[in-house]
């Protein structure tokens, strides 16, 4: 208990630090990390033998997947489609060389499966999209990237307390038993008053106008997919039999464990916004 207060007492300020008040390239540099370290923990626990090489063009690759989404790689409006042309054709070289490593050494101790190949490809492309949604919303406002964070971790404790307070109907008991569905239900309403709490902060703190309905709707419908993922991780984990992907974080596991629900909030929050936008 006393290494979880620990790392959360130290890496909650952190992680406003970088997201908030530095300039937008740390929250890059950040979610590159994440997306890295989230490939190599895929590979760890989903892949049945993969090489080396197949952990660093992975993590590479899912590095370049975070920098073109979040726009990391234009510097200059001009550049933009020199940077796609270059990410597509890694792309190409990445997947040649998956499937060249797949025929090499097929029928062989050290044989990359199709299954193996699919893992890396959702390393490298899926989920390093998901996180780099987090960029963009950086891009848009320090505000607007606290949003996933809030909906993630206020949503987390509600459902905690919720499940706690009024579960007895499990929600998915063969993936996670202690998900009831008096849980998943607090859990949006949860993120739905903490999105509320964070537009009334910033309106008191800038002067600035957010529509806190709009805010209440991102954050109920948002932790649904973010409870979803927290789930999908899950059962992963369950299919390879483990209770964390690493220990990178202490006792509260690994960046797949911290940041899977957050990876599925960040492209609804961003998608509401961009939606929100366009017609209001």
């Amino acid at each position: 208990m006393k290494q979880r207060l620990l790392v959360a007492a130290v890496g909650v300020p952190l992680l406003i630090l970088v997201l908030v008040f530095l300039p937008p390239v740390a929250t890059g540099v950040l979610v590159c990390a994440i997306a890295a370290a989230a490939a190599y923990e895929l590979l760890h626990t989903a892949c049945k033998a993969p090489c080396v090489l197949v952990y660093v063009l992975t993590a590479l690759m899912a590095v370049l997947t975070v920098l073109v989404v979040g726009n990391g790689l234009c510097l200059y409006r001009e550049r933009i489609q020199t940077a796609r042309t270059v990410y597509l054709a890694c792309a190409f070289l990445y997947i040649t060389a998956l499937f060249f490593l797949a025929v090499r050494r097929y029928g062989t101790p050290r044989a990359l499966l199709f299954g193996d190949l699919a893992v890396c490809v959702v390393a490298a492309f899926v989920f390093p999209s998901m996180y780099g949604c987090i960029c963009l919303l950086r891009n848009i406002s320090p505000i607007f990237v606290l949003m996933p964070f809030v909906i993630a971790f206020v949503g987390d404790s509600a459902s905690m307390l919720g499940g706690m307070a009024f579960g007895k109907r499990k929600f998915a008991p063969r993936v996670s038993p202690n998900k009831t569905w008096a849980g998943f239900i607090a859990g949006a309403i949860g993120s739905a008053l903490g999105m509320v709490l964070l537009g009334l902060i910033v309106c008191w703190a800038f002067s600035a106008e957010l529509p806190l309905w709009l805010l209440a709707v991102a954050g109920a419908l948002a932790n649904l997919f973010g409870q979803l993922g927290d789930l999908s991780m899950s059962l992963i984990k369950r299919e390879a039999g483990i209770k964390d992907y690493s220990h990178i974080f202490l006792t509260h596991g690994g960046v797949l464990d911290r940041f899977d629900s957050t990876m599925f909030i960040a492209p609804v929050v961003y998608g509401l916004l961009m939606t929100a936008e366009a017609f209001l």
